[in-house]
């Protein structure tokens, strides 16, 4: 999404997943010369894309990209001289100082090492690790495994995280989380 200062939407470009060819997106970057780019690409795209964008000559003192979907593993993945001052988006970074992801990512190296894998740990790999534990809190509360019994105790359940504190909402059992923004 190209966005002007006023906040107004200059245009949307979707591209199918794994797409690997941005050379018409960034001309259209180019022509519509917005204040932002909003990025919700994922995976290796976001590698293509970060790299087409500096071979032409696009850096994030010429145009401030927010992407969504990035974090460390990503980031190296793209490369720290394509990335250098892009912002990013997310509710964890193995980075968030709490006592609880200093604990998590020791545990989850550990075990990454042991299977010959030693990567960073993600929104994605932190979000299911919380996902256990609620379901976990909610069967405890419960008293059964039963799904509805369940579903009912998840209501107000809070959990230190390794982000920090979540709280699941009564109405819709979403999670409140931490907004976080990285360069």
């Amino acid at each position: 999404q190209l966005a002007a200062s006023g906040g107004e939407t200059l245009a949307e470009e979707y591209t199918p997943l794994g797409h690997t060819d941005y050379t018409t997106v960034i001309s259209k970057i180019k022509a519509a010369n917005p204040d932002v780019v909003y990025n919700t690409l994922n995976g290796d795209s976001n590698v293509a894309f970060f790299k087409q964008l500096a071979d032409a000559g696009i850096t994030a003192a010429d145009l401030t990209t927010l992407s969504v979907s990035i974090a460390e593993e990503e980031s190296a993945a793209i490369g720290g001289e394509y990335m250098a001052d892009h912002l990013v988006a997310w509710n964890y970074y193995q980075t968030v100082d709490t006592p609880e992801n200093e604990a998590f990512v020791a545990a989850y190296h550990a075990h990454t090492e042991k299977a010959g894998n030693k990567r960073p740990t993600s929104d994605p790999v932190e979000a299911a690790y919380i996902s256990v534990y609620l379901w976990a809190m909610a069967v405890e509360k419960a008293g059964t495994t039963e799904v509805e019994a369940v579903k009912a105790a998840m209501a107000g359940l809070e959990f230190a995280a390794p982000e920090g504190p979540v709280t699941v909402h009564a109405e819709n059992h979403h999670i409140s989380k931490t907004v976080r923004i990285g360069k």
